[in-house]
């Protein structure tokens, strides 16, 4: 495939927010890169923690959105109700108790179900280009979290943000709302190592990633590499790309109409039939069937 070509088949982002739903936001700067942004409060403390934008969320049918290969990770905590969040190619439940957290550079997409209330916090990161971001995880999480210290986090530095000269304050809540965060990804934090190799992937996926080009790619030896690997995720470093693979193809099967054979090629099998059969051991499923059991069960 062209580069053009490529570029031309970008993943369209989705942003419906509609009338029943109603936001608390908060920005990190002037220039809001959002229209929803433009008209609320800048919390420049918030960029410290490479912290783009936080806020609180009453979503109601039709809310959407979806971001492509966002570029840091996103956070959020259901307060009450439920939504769908698409977690590993599947939309998943999120319930109140319950906090989510899916790694940069993969597809953000959300979605509140029709009849249902889903009240969110949610804290968005942006770490610079080729930092090592503070907000790192191997994998998406979703676990149960206490929501009401976080909640209570997230309102105090929205109400202080209104005010003027309170910048010490501000400072403390945004600290305050990391380190909830950095508590919860601690445990499957992804090592600073590997992180750089894994988003050279991520980027590259139809790429002919050999053991010895990882390795080379990572600064390590191939049997570091294998042993690093193997205690992160269970898996070797070749098994880890095709689970890699895997998702991002279950991610373009559900949010876009994209041609399987295209689909494939972009995730690095240039044969269809291996793909298929690739996708169907991974989920059980062939990848026609598993675009269209997922799109009933969004609906």
């Amino acid at each position: 495939m062209s580069k053009r070509e490529s570029n031309d088949r970008q993943l369209t982002e989705t942003n419906v927010i509609g009338k029943q739903s109603s936001l608390r936001c908060l920005g990190s700067s002037d220039e809001a890169e959002r229209p929803w942004l433009e008209d609320h409060p800048v919390c420049k403390s918030l960029a410290h923690y490479q912290i783009l934008h936080l806020g609180i969320a009453q979503a109601r049918y039709p809310y959407e959105m979806v971001r492509a290969h966002q570029g840091g990770a996103y956070f959020l905590v259901t307060l009450r109700g439920k939504g769908r969040i698409l977690i590993n190619g599947s939309w998943t439940i999120c319930s109140e108790g319950q906090a989510c957290l899916l790694p940069a550079y993969t597809t953000n997409a959300f979605h509140c179900i029709d009849g249902e209330e889903w009240d969110f916090c949610w804290v968005r990161y942006r770490h610079p280009e080729g930092q090592v971001p503070l907000i790192a995880a191997k994998a998406p999480i979703l676990e149960e979290f206490s929501t009401e210290q976080f909640h209570a986090a997230v309102q105090g530095i929205l109400f202080e943000s209104e005010l003027e000269h309170r910048e010490m304050i501000t400072e403390q809540w945004a600290q305050l709302i990391h380190i909830y965060v950095r508590e919860f990804v601690a445990p499957h934090r992804a090592d600073d190592r590997l992180w750089s190799l894994w988003n050279a992937i991520e980027n590259n996926l139809s790429q002919d990633w050999t053991l010895d080009s990882m390795a080379n790619k990572a600064y390590l030896s191939g049997e570091h590499l294998r042993r690093l690997c193997k205690t992160q995720y269970g898996r070797s470093p070749v098994q880890q790309v095709r689970w890699m693979r895997m998702q991002r193809a279950a991610e373009l099967l559900l949010t876009t109409n994209y041609k399987i054979e295209s689909i494939g090629h972009d995730v690095g099998y240039k044969n269809p039939t291996v793909f298929s059969k690739s996708f169907a051991k991974h989920f059980d499923l062939k990848p026609s069937q598993y675009r269209k059991k997922q799109a009933e069960e969004k609906h």
